[in-house]
């Protein structure tokens, strides 16, 4: 093991307070499994920083008046707040990304300077609207992790330009960029050296230490067929009427938040189709244990190509049958995965993973997900970074 304990400031796609209320994504993984690693000393996680003046007052708001992130405050001012969560982590939000951007930096090499953070800095960041630190930090070596095309993404569709250029300033200046999925290096990022396909991973042992069904699950008659995410327009809702009409004795929960555009209206006409509302993360095994089958009823499109679904990872590792179309991944864990091309086949595939057995394959399972933990994911970034320090 390298013995240099590296200091990192993280730019996030999203808040630590969401964190701490129960939501977790790839970029929540990775830095609780930095902070639990020996080769790291601190972290100064960047709260996602708004672009505009909505998102500007929200965040002031939730932070300056409320103090929504649980922590000691150690740093504030009338723009910005700096709070110590534990000896390695500390969380900075700031709303000067709308106001005046060079004070960020000024800060940030402040709260670096005052917790001894000179040495082995890494900045790593998640958020391609922001890329103003690059060559701002004397000996940095700094790292882009690709979580997903946002060129793609619906919400941003208006910062398209904004975007093109930042993916451009991200491959030039970049010492180290992860792609979270094989498509992304390739045509994002043209296959480039420095570019180092890491996909998602689980928190294995997570899921092994809970036996108990979910409160909400327990109205439900079996058979249950789940999905837990964001419910939005990435999902083929074709899927989801035609398992509703060709299985009338069925449950099909959808679990999580709902955006705006998605047809929660038009789906609940089914007497079979319910939604459960967010979920935090503490809470999904207890889900998942409710659940005969996991689903993943996703649309082909240029953005789900772009992704990695944490979800087949945490229902394998659950030990739930799983039925997907064929999104980016998949293919890596063979006949864990029952794969369909239309409703009608989408259909067949459930009633034939339900009518398996499900501990078949539970061993082949788990041994397929120990190589994609967590700890292993960000070991071999360690190893990357260290390779360029």
């Amino acid at each position: 093991m390298n013995t240099q304990k590296l200091n990192i400031i993280m730019f996030n796609m999203s808040k630590y307070s969401d964190w701490q209320k129960g939501i977790a994504n790839r970029n929540y993984h990775v830095l609780h499994s930095l902070v639990k690693s020996e080769q790291v000393n601190k972290i100064i996680a960047v709260d996602f920083l708004p672009f505009n003046w909505k998102m500007a007052l929200k965040t002031y708001i939730n932070d300056q008046i409320l103090n929504d992130t649980r922590g000691e405050v150690v740093y504030g001012d009338l723009t910005s707040r700096c709070w110590q969560i534990s000896s390695k982590i500390l969380v900075y939000s700031t709303i000067d990304s709308v106001l005046n951007k060079t004070r960020i930096i000024t800060e940030l090499k402040r709260i670096i300077a005052k917790e001894g953070m000179e040495q082995n800095l890494v900045i790593w960041s998640y958020d391609p609207m922001y890329v103003d630190y690059f060559n701002k930090f004397e000996n940095a070596t700094y790292v882009f992790d690709a979580v997903d095309d946002w060129l793609s993404h619906p919400s941003y569709k208006k910062y398209e330009s904004i975007l093109r250029g930042n993916y451009e300033t991200i491959k030039a200046r970049s010492d180290l960029i992860f792609t979270v999925s094989e498509y992304l290096r390739d045509n994002l990022f043209d296959k480039q050296r420095h570019v180092h396909w890491l996909p998602n991973a689980v928190d294995l042992e997570f899921f092994q230490n809970e036996t108990k069904v979910h409160p909400l699950l327990e109205k439900f008659t079996h058979p249950v067929v789940g999905f837990l995410g964001i419910l939005q327009d990435r999902i083929d809702v074709k899927i989801l009427e035609h398992l509703a009409v060709s299985n009338p004795e069925m449950s099909i929960v959808l679990a999580g938040p709902a955006w705006k555009n998605f047809p929660v209206k038009e789906l609940k006409r089914f007497s079979n189709i319910y939604f459960l509302g967010p979920i935090n993360h503490w809470e999904i095994p207890m889900l998942y244990n409710g659940f005969d089958v996991g689903i993943i009823p996703y649309k082909t499109n240029k953005f789900v190509k772009s992704t990695d679904p944490m979800k087949y990872y945490e229902y394998l590792a659950a030990n739930l049958p799983v039925v997907s179309t064929p999104v980016p991944g998949v293919e890596r864990f063979g006949e864990m995965v029952l794969v369909a091309n239309s409703p009608e086949q989408f259909n067949a595939e459930v009633e034939q993973a339900l009518s398996g057995e499900r501990d078949l394959l539970k061993a082949e399972r788990f041994r397929i997900l120990e190589n994609n933990t967590w700890q292993v994911r960000v070991g071999e970034m360690l190893e990357l970074i260290y390779e360029k320090l």
